[in-house]
């Protein structure tokens, strides 16, 4: 199907690959330019960090510099328990990190899915195919604003993000403020696991920066609650 541009081409052997479609890129590039991000020259806070597992607390502290380094030092915590808070922390950093849509995902073909019919909407918007990249990606587009964001990474398993709020920052854009993750295997048959995410953010020095994180998630017949609360936080230059 084509809408809103050419979708598919056939190559002189007869394959067919999907090529840029002028409203798919206008789409997502409209979706990038609503989403908070720090800018260029943020260089990162420090903090302290309160660890909630299930009612057992530790308290230490953070230090994230967008794209380089994120450090989490719980004294005492489980070291699987401290990557874990690490790793969550890190990626919401990736996420907030200066990122402009020319170096981002304007360096694919963006093209809408050619197996969807776009007489009939889907209720979380249109699908727009990434290709050319590592991962195998694509978004769900609705308003303006992202609502599902699928990714496949080679050899381990394929995961959806389902958008279900967005916050808006002091500088009018916005950021997710709770989504719900989905693994899947790779066969793309079972779902493997899923996540609920909770944000809040706090103003300091004219920043948006994460004040709590909370995490929800399937554990051994039951469900587990982790907050991490990040406060007295230090903007570093």
């Amino acid at each position: 199907m084509m809408q809103g541009g050419e979708t598919m081409k056939s190559d002189a052997g007869g394959a067919v690959r999907l090529i840029d479609d002028p409203a798919a890129r206008e789409l997502v590039r409209e979706a990038h330019s609503r989403m908070y991000k720090w800018p260029a020259g943020f260089g990162g806070y420090r903090a302290d960090l309160i660890l909630n597992d299930e009612g057992r607390i530790t308290d230490g502290t953070v230090r994230l510099i967008p794209r380089k380094d994120t450090t989490v030092d719980l004294p005492g915590a489980d070291p699987a328990l401290q990557e874990w808070a690490r790793e969550r922390l890190w990626t919401q950093g990736m996420h907030l990190a200066y990122s402009p849509f020319a170096e981002g995902d304007g360096k694919y073909v963006l093209s809408f899915d050619p197996d969807e019919d776009p007489a009939v909407p889907h209720p979380r918007g249109r699908r727009v195919l990434l290709t050319g990249g590592r991962l195998e990606s694509w978004y769900r587009i609705q308003d303006g604003r992202y609502t599902q964001i699928g990714r496949m990474t080679p050899m381990t398993e394929s995961r959806v993000n389902t958008i279900e709020r967005y916050d808006q920052a002091p500088d009018g854009k916005q950021y997710s403020s709770h989504y719900v993750m989905t693994y899947f295997s790779l066969d793309g048959r079972s779902v493997i696991g899923m996540e609920s995410y909770v944000n809040e953010f706090v103003e300091v020095a004219g920043f948006w920066l994460p004040a709590v994180r909370r995490v929800s998630f399937g554990e051994k017949g039951g469900v587990s609650t982790r907050v991490m609360t990040v406060l007295n936080h230090e903007v570093m230059e």
